[in-house]
């Protein structure tokens, strides 16, 4: 299960214009990532989530989202729960494209979602 898990990511972070692809728990603490080596802008991003993601994930809940999207500095931040206990975060590069990773973002969710439960 674990390499099947590694297996999506990967895939996930194989397509082109994704910078990182980071699983965490809903509590904020990670996982499994995959960057690109160190990058500073990243790790501020990964900071920032492990600070708040248990806070946005509450306002998606409130809202009735499914998926969620913002922008910090040039990167496109997709935020999307994976199971109950998990959330899968894409940081893709602004001009990259939206709807592949989208679509591919939330492929992978339903693959971890499949795993985890």
């Amino acid at each position: 299960m674990k390499i099947e898990l590694e297996d999506t990511l990967d895939q996930l972070y194989d397509i082109e214009g994704i910078e990182a692809c980071m699983l965490y728990r809903i509590d904020g603490v990670p996982i499994t990532i995959r960057v690109p080596g160190y990058r500073e802008h990243l790790l501020e991003t990964m900071f920032w989530l492990e600070k708040h993601i248990s806070r946005v994930l509450g306002e998606m809940n409130r809202e009735g989202l499914k998926e969620t999207i913002f922008y910090f500095r040039n990167n496109r931040i997709l935020i999307a729960p994976s199971s109950k206990s998990t959330v899968l975060v894409t940081v893709a590069k602004a001009e990259a494209n939206q709807q592949l990773i989208s679509l591919e973002t939330l492929r992978a969710t339903k693959f971890i979602e499949a795993c985890v439960t």
